[in-house]
Protein backbone atom coordinates (compact mmCIF):
# COMPACT_ATOMS: atom_id res chain seq x y z
CA UNK A 1 0.00 0.00 0.00
CA UNK A 2 1.18 3.51 -0.77
CA UNK A 3 1.94 5.95 2.03
CA UNK A 4 -0.81 8.35 3.06
CA UNK A 5 1.04 11.41 1.67
CA UNK A 6 1.28 9.77 -1.78
CA UNK A 7 -2.40 8.78 -1.66
CA UNK A 8 -3.25 12.38 -0.71
CA UNK A 9 -1.26 13.62 -3.73
CA UNK A 10 -3.18 11.26 -6.02
CA UNK A 11 -6.51 12.38 -4.56
CA UNK A 12 -5.58 16.04 -4.98
CA UNK A 13 -4.38 15.67 -8.58
CA UNK A 14 -7.31 13.48 -9.65
CA UNK A 15 -9.99 15.31 -7.68
CA UNK A 16 -11.38 11.90 -6.69
CA UNK A 17 -12.24 10.64 -3.20
CA UNK A 18 -12.08 6.91 -4.04
CA UNK A 19 -15.40 6.20 -2.40
CA UNK A 20 -16.65 3.90 -5.14
CA UNK A 21 -15.23 1.61 -7.84
CA UNK A 22 -15.93 4.16 -10.59
CA UNK A 23 -13.28 6.47 -9.09
CA UNK A 24 -10.60 3.85 -9.76
CA UNK A 25 -11.81 3.46 -13.35
CA UNK A 26 -11.63 7.23 -13.86
CA UNK A 27 -8.12 7.33 -12.38
CA UNK A 28 -6.96 4.42 -14.55
CA UNK A 29 -8.21 6.18 -17.69
CA UNK A 30 -6.41 9.40 -16.72
CA UNK A 31 -2.97 7.78 -17.08
CA UNK A 32 -1.30 8.08 -20.49
CA UNK A 33 -1.43 4.84 -22.47
CA UNK A 34 2.30 4.22 -21.95
CA UNK A 35 1.87 4.32 -18.16
CA UNK A 36 -1.68 2.96 -17.82
CA UNK A 37 -2.32 1.17 -14.55
CA UNK A 38 -5.25 -1.21 -14.17
CA UNK A 39 -8.15 -0.67 -11.79
CA UNK A 40 -7.19 -3.63 -9.59
CA UNK A 41 -3.56 -2.48 -9.40
CA UNK A 42 -4.71 0.96 -8.28
CA UNK A 43 -7.01 -0.57 -5.66
CA UNK A 44 -4.15 -2.66 -4.27
CA UNK A 45 -1.77 0.30 -4.21
CA UNK A 46 -4.25 2.46 -2.36
CA UNK A 47 -5.18 -0.23 0.17
CA UNK A 48 -8.69 -0.96 -1.10
CA UNK A 49 -7.82 -4.52 -2.16
CA UNK A 50 -5.61 -7.14 -0.54
CA UNK A 51 -2.15 -7.83 -1.90
CA UNK A 52 0.88 -9.36 -0.22
CA UNK A 53 3.05 -8.54 -3.25
CA UNK A 54 5.13 -5.39 -3.53
CA UNK A 55 4.54 -3.20 -6.60
CA UNK A 56 7.06 -3.31 -9.44
CA UNK A 57 9.36 -0.39 -10.13
CA UNK A 58 7.55 0.29 -13.43
CA UNK A 59 4.26 0.62 -11.53
CA UNK A 60 5.76 3.06 -9.03
CA UNK A 61 7.38 5.04 -11.87
CA UNK A 62 4.00 5.25 -13.64
CA UNK A 63 2.50 6.76 -10.47
CA UNK A 64 5.40 9.19 -10.22
CA UNK A 65 4.90 10.24 -13.86
CA UNK A 66 1.19 10.79 -13.16
CA UNK A 67 2.17 13.05 -10.25
CA UNK A 68 4.59 15.03 -12.46
CA UNK A 69 7.86 13.45 -11.36
CA UNK A 70 10.38 11.68 -13.61
CA UNK A 71 10.67 8.61 -11.34
CA UNK A 72 9.56 7.06 -8.06
CA UNK A 73 12.97 7.79 -6.55
CA UNK A 74 12.74 11.46 -7.55
CA UNK A 75 9.23 11.72 -6.11
CA UNK A 76 9.87 10.02 -2.78
CA UNK A 77 13.61 9.82 -2.30
CA UNK A 78 13.06 6.10 -1.65
CA UNK A 79 14.63 3.34 -3.70
CA UNK A 80 12.09 0.53 -4.24
CA UNK A 81 13.29 -2.87 -3.11
CA UNK A 82 12.63 -5.74 -5.48
CA UNK A 83 15.62 -8.05 -5.39
CA UNK A 84 15.58 -8.76 -1.67
CA UNK A 85 11.82 -9.25 -1.21
CA UNK A 86 12.25 -12.67 0.38
CA UNK A 87 14.98 -11.41 2.72
CA UNK A 88 12.74 -8.76 4.25
CA UNK A 89 9.32 -10.39 3.92
CA UNK A 90 7.45 -13.48 4.97
CA UNK A 91 4.25 -14.89 3.53
CA UNK A 92 1.94 -15.87 6.38
CA UNK A 93 0.91 -19.14 4.74
CA UNK A 94 4.56 -20.26 4.86
CA UNK A 95 4.87 -19.65 8.62
CA UNK A 96 4.52 -22.82 10.67
CA UNK A 97 1.88 -23.12 13.35
CA UNK A 98 3.40 -22.31 16.76
CA UNK A 99 5.88 -19.81 15.30
CA UNK A 100 5.97 -16.33 16.85
CA UNK A 101 6.25 -13.19 14.73
CA UNK A 102 7.32 -9.98 16.45
CA UNK A 103 7.04 -6.59 14.79
CA UNK A 104 7.65 -2.99 15.84
CA UNK A 105 6.74 0.35 14.27
CA UNK A 106 6.74 4.03 15.14
CA UNK A 107 6.01 5.56 17.55
CA UNK A 108 6.98 2.95 20.16
CA UNK A 109 4.59 0.19 19.05
CA UNK A 110 5.27 -3.54 19.31
CA UNK A 111 3.30 -6.72 18.79
CA UNK A 112 3.96 -10.43 19.15
CA UNK A 113 1.78 -12.85 17.20
CA UNK A 114 1.55 -16.63 17.56
CA UNK A 115 0.75 -18.44 14.31
CA UNK A 116 -2.33 -20.61 14.78
CA UNK A 117 -2.46 -21.72 11.13
CA UNK A 118 -3.96 -20.69 7.77
CA UNK A 119 -2.84 -17.01 7.86
CA UNK A 120 -4.28 -16.63 11.37
CA UNK A 121 -2.40 -15.35 14.42
CA UNK A 122 -3.17 -14.79 18.10
CA UNK A 123 -1.84 -11.60 19.70
CA UNK A 124 0.38 -12.58 22.65
CA UNK A 125 1.87 -9.12 23.33
CA UNK A 126 0.70 -5.64 22.35
CA UNK A 127 2.47 -2.44 23.33
CA UNK A 128 0.76 0.91 22.59
CA UNK A 129 -1.35 -0.49 19.74
CA UNK A 130 -5.06 -1.03 19.16
CA UNK A 131 -4.85 -4.81 18.97
CA UNK A 132 -5.28 -6.58 22.30
CA UNK A 133 -3.76 -9.72 23.78
CA UNK A 134 -5.80 -12.77 22.67
CA UNK A 135 -7.22 -11.03 19.57
CA UNK A 136 -7.14 -13.38 16.59
CA UNK A 137 -6.14 -11.73 13.32
CA UNK A 138 -5.74 -12.64 9.65
CA UNK A 139 -2.53 -11.49 7.94
CA UNK A 140 -1.24 -12.38 4.47
CA UNK A 141 2.37 -11.19 4.74
CA UNK A 142 4.89 -9.36 6.86
CA UNK A 143 7.34 -7.00 5.18
CA UNK A 144 9.95 -4.84 6.82
CA UNK A 145 9.58 -1.10 5.96
CA UNK A 146 5.97 -1.59 4.77
CA UNK A 147 2.71 -1.30 6.73
CA UNK A 148 1.31 -4.48 8.27
CA UNK A 149 -2.20 -5.07 6.97
CA UNK A 150 -4.55 -7.01 9.27
CA UNK A 151 -7.66 -8.13 7.39
CA UNK A 152 -9.80 -9.46 10.20
CA UNK A 153 -9.83 -9.01 13.96
CA UNK A 154 -11.70 -11.45 16.19
CA UNK A 155 -12.03 -10.28 19.80
CA UNK A 156 -13.77 -12.40 22.43
CA UNK A 157 -15.03 -14.75 19.72
CA UNK A 158 -16.67 -11.97 17.67
CA UNK A 159 -15.50 -10.27 14.48
CA UNK A 160 -14.76 -6.61 15.27
CA UNK A 161 -17.14 -4.35 13.32
CA UNK A 162 -17.87 -0.63 13.07
CA UNK A 163 -21.21 0.95 14.02
CA UNK A 164 -22.60 0.20 10.53
CA UNK A 165 -21.71 -3.48 10.87
CA UNK A 166 -18.73 -3.42 8.50
CA UNK A 167 -15.85 -5.73 9.36
CA UNK A 168 -12.86 -3.74 10.59
CA UNK A 169 -9.23 -4.38 9.77
CA UNK A 170 -6.14 -2.71 11.09
CA UNK A 171 -2.98 -1.21 9.60
CA UNK A 172 0.18 -1.08 11.71
CA UNK A 173 2.91 1.34 10.70
CA UNK A 174 0.73 3.07 8.13
CA UNK A 175 3.17 5.91 7.47
CA UNK A 176 6.64 4.41 8.00
CA UNK A 177 6.05 0.68 7.84
CA UNK A 178 7.46 -1.94 10.19
CA UNK A 179 10.79 -0.92 11.70
CA UNK A 180 11.62 -4.36 13.14
CA UNK A 181 10.52 -7.84 12.17
CA UNK A 182 11.55 -11.10 13.82
CA UNK A 183 10.43 -14.67 13.30
CA UNK A 184 10.90 -17.16 16.15
CA UNK A 185 10.41 -20.66 14.81
CA UNK A 186 8.37 -23.14 16.82
CA UNK A 187 10.44 -25.74 18.66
Amino acid sequence: MLSLPIIAMIKKKSGLDFINAKDFEVLSESFPASDRLGVNTLKRLMGYAKSPIAPRKATLDALAHYLGSPSWEALTGVQPVESDWMEKAFFADEIREGTTVEASWLPNRHIALLCIGENKFRVTESLNGKLQVNDEVTILSFRLEYPLQVYQVIRNGEIVRDAAGNELGYVAGRQNGLTELFIKEAA
